[in-house]
């Protein structure tokens, strides 16, 4: 369903690439590198989207209104520049950084199915993984068809569960609404839950999630906010879960020191002026 706050980012995504003189047809430009802060993925980035099972570099990239190209053009920056450090430190990563990698995902065990793609992991000590969101968070999800999470498959997997209790109330909630109204009409609780199962099995307890979204001023957002809310509530003191919005995090960008102003220009202009 395409609501009026998804609307307004596709309509200014359209509006910046004309002003661009970027061809955009249908919403989708030519080329990956037409959609991208700097024209090109990092050779390193652009092995890792191949590797994915989401095939983003064939289409979904391509989209101005791409959640993935929006990560990309943050994000990448940073690896292009030798300064991983600092971005992650805007993102609340402590201890040292030992790489940052895109499309990551960690198997879950006794799960036959491909684990969902965390869009960005740094490595370290303590790892700290990002699940990004731009216009997936003003698509309502009113019903929710167990067939569309297969929590009831994971449910089936005791072990995995072990000092999640919490995390396992949450999807057997999901699974017992399964194909009538769900209380998350914004959140995608089934994927966050599977990620925090990948990450546990992987690192155990050492590690964070940071849910990185993108803000518009708007009535899903509210309700997507105060979702969030609940769920990291669920979790406290079982989960080190934290959110930020993308406005947040350009905020924190803005003020690191020797940033490229063409860097700054670009995603200013694109993502945070006159939406």
């Amino acid at each position: 369903m395409e609501t009026r706050a998804i609307k307004r980012l596709t309509t200014y995504q359209l509006a910046w690439a004309k002003q661009q003189g970027i061809a955009a047809e249908g919403g989708y430009t030519t080329r990956v590198e037409d959609n991208v802060f700097g024209g090109q993925l990092h050779p390193d980035t652009r092995s890792e989207y191949e590797r994915g099972k989401g095939k983003e570099l064939e289409g979904h990239m391509k989209a101005l209104h791409s959640s993935s190209a929006l990560v990309v053009s943050v994000f990448d920056y940073w690896r292009h520049t030798n300064r991983i450090q600092d971005i992650a430190r805007c993102c609340g990563a402590t201890g040292s950084v030992v790489g940052m990698e895109f499309e990551k995902t960690h198997p879950i065990r006794g799960v036959t199915r491909t684990p969902p793609h965390l869009d960005v992991e740094f490595g370290g000590m303590s790892p700290l993984a990002v699940e990004s969101k731009y216009t997936e968070t003003y698509r309502r999800k009113t019903r929710r068809p167990i067939a569309n999470t297969h929590l009831d498959k994971y449910l089936d997997c005791g072990d995995i569960w072990t000092g999640l209790p919490k995390l396992r109330a949450v999807a057997e909630g999901i699974v017992e609404e399964s194909g009538g109204m769900t209380q998350w009409e914004y959140l995608d609780a089934p994927q966050l839950i599977k990620h925090v199962l990948g990450l546990n099995c992987r690192y155990q307890d050492e590690f964070s999630l940071l849910y990185l979204w993108y803000r518009i001023d708007s009535p899903e957002a509210t309700r997507h906010e105060r979702e969030l809310g609940d769920f990291h509530a669920t979790l406290s003191g079982e989960v080190r879960f934290r959110t930020m919005t993308y406005q947040e995090l350009f905020d924190c960008i803005r003020g690191v020191p020797g940033v490229d102003s063409g860097y700054l220009s670009y995603l200013e202009e694109r993502y945070f002026t006159g939406v």
